[in-house]
């Protein structure tokens, strides 16, 4: 009978890093066509979705190649470099925050963009999405700066070793910011966006694009709530836990286990490319535009009897 190692290493080669692929290829996509339209650039909840795209693709990289590496070929990169063990840790961590906090903004901003009060509708700018985009990333580069004071490489592993920072990672930065604001975020304004939605005047109907932003919003809700439900619990009962005394089955079963939620929450929260392509014609399009742009070569034609100056006007 294989053991729980073997099964967790083959899950890895054939199961993770094989989404993890699509994952990123999704979350790259995301940056691009979100970059590349100015439709999508000027508007607040898109403007959100692009950032939380940027930083998925950060750490889809620094989180994705360890963990195969380390799971699937038995070799750990975060032992080699001291200085990337700091530094993985940090990026995980700032760029997990970052993209649920965006995620979260997006939802209010659906929220305001679909209120029949003029007032909230006014709250919806780009300038104040800029602005609370800049404190955001602030907050989180500063708030994840003790990964790289306590993480570190000892008796061979990679791992935080402060009892204090530690305590308050995984009570307030994971389970306050990363869990339940969210879940409460994306379940409150989620709803409400899409009650808006159902009672708007015929006077004032969404435009076609508009309603599909929000369309777009309400299918990355669902992914959220997929992907923070499992993990929560299972965090609940890695808490509860601590003090037991498990075999070394166990505890392999429970690595697994950890493997295969951590796969799942990669899976349906990077969804969001996969999930916007279903659900919004205008973003379809878009994508097809970006590939047939970077497909397309560039002829310039000029006419025969054209001279052109080194100034580069053009003479006949």
């Amino acid at each position: 009978m294989a053991s729980w190692a073997y099964i967790t290493q083959m899950y890895t080669l054939y199961v993770f890093i094989p989404f993890w692929c699509i994952g990123f290829f999704g979350s790259l996509m995301s940056t691009i066509t979100l970059s590349t339209s100015r439709m999508y650039r000027t508007q607040p909840c898109t403007f959100f979705l692009l950032i939380s795209a940027i930083t998925q693709s950060v750490q889809y990289l620094a989180a994705g190649i360890s963990r195969a590496s380390a799971i699937g070929f038995g070799l750990d990169l975060t032992l080699l470099s001291p200085a990337w063990c700091k530094i993985r840790a940090y990026l995980i961590d700032t760029c997990f925050g970052l993209s649920t906090t965006c995620e979260c903004m997006a939802t209010i901003d659906r929220f305001l963009m679909t209120s029949r009060a003029a007032n909230l509708r006014q709250l919806s700018k780009i300038k104040r999405a800029h602005y609370i985009s800049a404190g955001v990333i602030i907050f989180w580069t500063l708030t994840c700066v003790p990964d790289l004071i306590f993480t570190y490489i000892s008796s061979n592993v990679c791992a935080n070793y402060n009892v204090i920072w530690g305590t308050y990672y995984t009570y307030v930065n994971h389970w306050f910011f990363c869990t339940a604001v969210p879940l409460v975020i994306v379940l409150i304004f989620g709803t409400l966006a899409y009650r808006n939605m159902h009672t708007l005047t015929n006077a004032r109907q969404p435009q076609g694009a508009d309603r599909q932003l929000t369309y777009m919003i309400l299918g990355q809700i669902i992914l959220i709530l997929i992907t923070i439900m499992p993990r929560a619990f299972f965090d609940a009962y890695s808490s509860a836990s601590l003090t037991l005394n498990k075999s070394a089955e166990q505890e392999n079963i429970e690595y697994f286990i950890f493997n295969i939620v951590n796969s799942l929450g990669n899976i349906t929260y990077r969804s969001g490319f996969y999930v916007f392509l279903i659900v919004s014609k205008t973003f379809r399009q878009q994508v097809k535009h970006c590939f047939c742009y970077f497909g397309k070569k560039t002829n310039i034609v000029m006419p025969a009897n054209a001279n052109v100056t080194p100034g580069g006007a053009t003479t006949k």
